[in-house]
């Protein structure tokens, strides 16, 4: 059975994002302040990356996208358990989750996420005053930095806002759901994505359907003959729109059915697959 609710929730990708590019308001008055000189300018994006301030909104932000990722992923868990047959056992566990709560595991997740992007002023200046050392060797006059300060500031922020904002909902939603499959005593998924035609990149493409085990992610794109760019499971590379679909009975997929081992992909019988499941 498929579950299209497994897939990321855009309504919390698209608040994380909006929440994120009301920094980049603040990046241009920190530009407008800094009047072109380029000294000024990234020793006050560092001041405002080390503020209180700055660290508590990330923090909140953070909180913000990872409290209702957790509340809609518990609420797709158990609709799944209910439609299975022979799940009781993982719907209990689910209610027993439920009443003893998830403060802790919030907690690390927040944490986690919040420190991949406390960085974003510094990451922001390190990449605009290379553009100004380039511009200037290729004869950027000095009345023009001030303006192209903003210019790329406004650039890099908003690129790396975009990419934050879909690849850490997707990652946080993917972890989350490794979470609770662990607890549950479930080890494999199937891989979906997204499923539009060419915007799914390539390597994505093979993956769709192909069962994985949580303890052996695969190389995409080490199975579609390019250069590994490393294991990973679905959703936790940037840009990545894919999502993790447990299987909560073997009797969830037809059969045979695609399987990744030894990093390879292999068509197997239920049987086949219950010998190594």
């Amino acid at each position: 059975m498929k579950y299209d609710v497994w897939k990321r929730n855009l309504s919390v990708e698209r608040e994380f994002r909006k929440s994120l590019e009301y920094l980049v308001t603040i990046f241009r008055k920190i530009c407008d302040m800094s009047e072109g000189n380029q000294t000024v300018y990234f020793n006050r994006m560092q001041n405002f990356q080390q503020s209180e301030e700055y660290q508590s909104y990330i923090t909140s932000i953070v909180r913000r996208m990872v409290n209702p990722i957790f509340a809609s992923n518990y609420s797709t868990w158990r609709r799944a358990a209910r439609a299975a047959t022979e799940s009781r056992l993982v719907y209990n566990n689910l209610l027993i989750e439920l009443r003893e709560g998830l403060g802790l595991e919030v907690e690390t997740q927040v944490e986690k996420n919040a420190r991949l992007i406390r960085t974003l002023p510094t990451d922001t200046a390190n990449k605009v005053v290379n553009d100004i050392a380039r511009l200037s060797a290729e004869g950027l006059r000095a009345s023009e930095i001030a303006e192209q300060i903003k210019k790329y500031t406004d650039k890099h922020a908003r690129a790396s806002v975009r990419l934050i904002a879909r690849t850490e909902v997707s990652k946080t939603s993917t972890a989350i759901t490794q979470s609770r499959s662990k607890k549950l005593g479930l080890d494999w998924y199937v891989w979906r994505t997204a499923q539009d035609g060419k915007r799914v990149r390539e390597q994505h493409r093979i993956m769709e359907g192909v069962l994985v085990n949580w303890n052996n992610p695969p190389s995409p794109e080490e199975l579609d003959g390019l250069p590994s760019v490393g294991n990973y499971h679905a959703g936790c590379i940037w840009n990545c729109r894919c999502y993790a679909e447990p299987l909560i009975e073997v009797d969830d997929v037809h059969w045979p059915h695609k399987v990744h081992v030894g990093n390879q992909i292999k068509q197997m019988s239920k049987k086949e697959f219950e010998q190594i499941g």
